[in-house]
């Protein structure tokens, strides 16, 4: 998440929606503003949020001392993990789901890369090496249970609205809204739209779940684990409510106790029609299951549907059975009032109401309340080549730790308990067709494009791994080689000095420095080399190892974070630093500068090993039992990519702006793992780098195509500026121009770019139509930025089409300062492809 000038951030709007039908009167209750909110198409930002945002010209050059460089020595292998920590830090907050993991793992034979249970080798032990301070922005420690999520606090999960602030903003379990307030629970079917600039949805407060005699008083989190969330409400006596929240389960489920339901709506309610029970479709052709049909007919839950005047229907359904009476007022409550203990799910039946009824009744009663994932270990598979199994894992309520099969067809009813669950585009991308369900779910979308039913407590599939290393992925030519060794010299005499005050401008730069650094040495440039070696121990050495720089970072211990000293006084500055903003941005340039010093002088790398070591447990950190620093920081597992927004809260949920700079950070773990000798660990983040990039090509770039099925009319883009939880924005944070929407999914180009940017997307966006029929595209975002920064970017990355065309354009522009005419043209040179122009 970027935040931009004032003028580019135009005021969030809240409606209110009275969802009038005509020939029926629209019911309001009194809370009816406090619940409703609509999106707009562009977001506010709350109090003390940053009100710039990214300028786009070069930093001027600062000189800098001489700094003696000994000549480069090779890592030796690390013995990699050490299960000897003696406290399970994650297990303390998030209940048994490693344990689950590992069982589950063990019943599939399936064998992760990496085990997050063990200590990661980048946890020396080392005490911290930068200072120790307590933020002003204290966790709000109400809106959790403290002896459960203790420090290190996460501070970018999809749910994160649910611990800071007041915690009342939404979450976005799609493919819902809800939000969780102290005397109820607010779940909405959130309505998208789109328009030229933005794929928006309305979110109104379709019932509010609370106790009819205000028994429930207090809400909090109180437990979470790798893909979800639990709340729990308390309060007068005995009363309580729970509900974990997941991505992607259409029936969202409430455990009560001894409370008196109430499922309150702003719609009028025209029907309410009681269905009675339903019986899982078992196949009997055994005793067993003849008696588990027998007592599947007294378990079953009661289904109820409902009609509300926005012509919207809903399944509701109750385990021990509730016979619903609309009490006037549009509430539903118990026909036979008293304490009522048992679960109530509720669910929205879509655009097929008939259908979609049919298929939710065969799982209706069973949900998650417990869920892990693993990462398998690389693979080399027919027909998909290097891989690994992603693995969802989801302990349902009942049963003896769930099917142990993976997703399967809709005709093959497991005798355990099974989930119906939806997934995204990229899944379906990625699942056997045979995985997902037939006939399905209909009308259920998310800010990602539409849902597609599967059945299964495990849902597998395989993510393919392209490639990349430190080297460009083609062999320079000769020609090339001497024109790139040129400029190199040019650039090292003018484009070397760093005088950025703040971590992500300082970052890009020495992340420059050391492009500049890994070219001369892939040209063969040792004086170069060495010269840039140099200059690199300089750069870095007043931010990790003396820290008398202008703004030093230091460690937050109220949350568990290294931040910018700046940036934890005010939140406005360094970009949200101090708030968690944008840490994978920033410290990935840091890791990338670390990574070749370490790849090819380890003596000069050895003195920052540790800060970097605790920087990329900062925003990346592979296990759940550091003490120090959270699990994976910004990286969302069920989406493939990673969150920003930090401690900010915003009504659209979390966001990510730049996915080119995501990848970059993924990237540069994966590099430094490598250049440290530890493989395993390379081998993570090589899974996460091609998760990042395959959820950034699927949802920030997509083709014409692809943006009409996952948007829709008119919002018909090659490129999204900013992704939200509930909502795709096509400008950026810090303007509107088709230049900046293209380059920041592009920048920073490395060898890792090639993941992310694709010929076939550069192609489509460049219009082959030509510049005048695609006002947005790439070419005529090119011709309107000149020769800027901007114009370089994106005739760098034409050269996948092009490459002739692209090195006169490039050599004759202006590059980013946080790029190089050098890295430009080396990536042409070893990306690009010989061609014609697409026209």
């Amino acid at each position: 998440m970027r935040i931009t000038s004032y003028v580019a951030f135009i005021a969030t709007v809240l409606v209110l929606h009275a969802g009038r039908t005509a020939g029926h009167p629209a019911v309001l209750p009194d809370k009816a503003k406090e619940l409703w909110q609509a999106t707009p198409e562009v977001t506010q930002p709350p109090a003390g949020m940053p009100d710039f945002y990214r300028p786009s010209v070069a930093r001027q050059p600062q000189p800098l001392s001489g700094v003696h460089v000994p000549g480069p020595k090779n890592h030796a292998k690390v013995d990699e993990q050490d299960g000897s920590a003696n406290f399970n830090l994650w297990a303390a907050q998030n209940k048994t789901a490693p344990g689950y993991q590992t069982r589950m793992s063990a019943v599939k034979g399936i064998i992760s890369v990496l085990d997050p249970n063990k200590q990661s080798p980048l946890n020396t032990g080392q005490p911290l090496v930068f200072p120790s301070v307590n933020s002003p922005y204290t966790p709000n420690t109400n809106l959790f249970d403290v002896n459960i999520v203790r420090t290190p606090l996460v501070t970018n999960k999809w749910w994160q609205n649910l611990i800071i602030e007041k915690g009342v903003d939404p979450i976005h379990p799609h493919p819902y809204m809800v939000k969780c307030l102290s005397k109820s629970s607010v779940v909405g079917f959130p309505k998208f739209q789109a328009s030229k600039n933005a794929f928006t949805s309305s979110q109104p407060p379709d019932w509010e779940i609370s106790d009819a005699s205000g028994a429930l008083t207090k809400r909090q989190v109180t437990a979470f684990d790798a893909l979800g969330v639990e709340v729990t409400w308390s309060g007068k006596s005995a009363a309580s409510m729970k509900s974990r929240f997941y991505k992607g389960f259409p029936l969202l489920t409430y455990e009560m106790n001894s409370m008196a339901p109430s499922l309150k709506t702003i719609h009028a309610i025209l029907k309410v029609q009681q269905l009675g029970r339903t019986i899982n479709s078992y196949k009997v052709n055994t005793s067993e299951n003849a008696t588990r049909l027998a007592r599947q007919m007294v378990e079953q839950p009661s289904l109820t549907q409902i009609t509300l005047n926005d012509n919207s229907e809903w399944l509701i359904v109750s385990k021990p059975t509730i016979v619903w009476k609309n009490s006037g007022n549009g509430m539903l409550v118990q026909q036979n009032p008293g304490a009522y203990s048992g679960v109530v799910q509720i669910a929205h039946l879509g655009d097929k109401p008939a259908e979609n009824i049919n298929v939710l009744q065969k799982y209706a009663g069973n949900y998650p309340i417990e869920a892990s994932i693993t990462y398998a270990k690389v693979e080399n598979k027919q027909n998909v080549g290097r891989s690994s199994d992603v693995v969802f894992f989801y302990k349902p309520n009942t049963g003896n730790g769930g099917d142990t099969s993976r997703v399967f067809d809709a005709g093959e009813v497991s005798a355990a308990v099974t989930l119906l669950s939806l997934v995204l585009p990229h899944h379906v991308d990625l699942l056997p067709k045979e995985a997902l369900l037939s006939p399905g779910l209909s009308g259920y979308r998310s800010a990602k494009g539409p849902l597609t039913a599967v059945v299964g407590n495990i849902i597998s599939y395989s993510q393919p791994l392209q490639t990349v290393s430190f080297d460009g992925a083609q062999k320079i030519s000769p020609s090339d080689k001497a024109e790139i060794q040129h400029q190199l010299l040019r650039d090292l005499a003018i484009n070397t000095n760093i005088t950025a005050p703040d971590p992500y401008f300082f970052g890009k730069g020495i992340a420059k420095i050391a492009r500049l650094y890994q070219i001369a040495q892939e040209i063969g440039d040792s004086t170069s080399a060495y010269t840039l070696s140099t200059k690199l121990v300089a750069h870095m050495t007043p931010w990790l190892i003396t820290k008398n720089n202008d703004d030093p970072l230091v460690y937050d211990s109220s949350w568990g974070g290294i931040v910018s000293t700046k940036g934890l006084a005010d939140p406005g500055a360094d970009f949200g630093q101090g708030r968690y903003n944008d840490h994978h941005f920033h410290y990935g340039y840091f890791l990338y500068a670390g990574a070749i010093l370490a790849k090819y002088d380890i003596n000069a790398f050895a003195p920052f090993r540790e800060a970097l070591n605790q920087m990329l447990r900062d925003y990346a950190n592979p296990t759940y039992i550091d003490t120090q620093f959270p699990y994976m920081r910004h990286f969302d597992p069920y989406d493939g990519h990673s969150w920003a927004a930090g401690l900010f809260t915003f009504g659209d949920g979390r966001n990510q702006e730049s996915s080119g700079e995501a990848v970059n950070a993924y990237y540069s773990a994966y590099l430094y793992a490598l250049a440290t000798g530890l493989q395993e660990t390379a081998d993570f983040y090589e899974i996460i780098l091609n998760m990042e990039a395959t959820s950034g090509r699927r949802y920030w770039h997509p083709t014409r195509v692809q943006s009409k099925e996952l948007f829709g009319e008119p919002f018909v883009h090659n490129a999204v500026g900013i992704l939200w939880a509930s909502k795709a924005d096509y400008p950026t944070f810090f303007g509107a121009n088709p230049e900046y929407i293209y380059g920041i999914q592009m920048l920073p180009f490395t060898p890792a770019t090639k993941l992310l940017v694709t010929a076939e997307w550069v192609k489509d966006a460049w219009c082959p139509e030509g510049s005048s029929a695609c006002a947005d595209g790439m070419q005529a975002a090119a011709e309107q930025a000149g020769n800027n920064a901007w114009a370089n970017l994106l005739y760098t990355a034409y050269s996948l089409v092009d490459r002739n065309t692209a090195w006169n354009k490039v050599i004759g522009s202006t590059p980013d300062d946080g790029n190089t005419l050098t890295n430009a043209m080396h990536w042409i040179a070893t990306s690009g492809k010989q061609g014609t122009d697409v026209k």
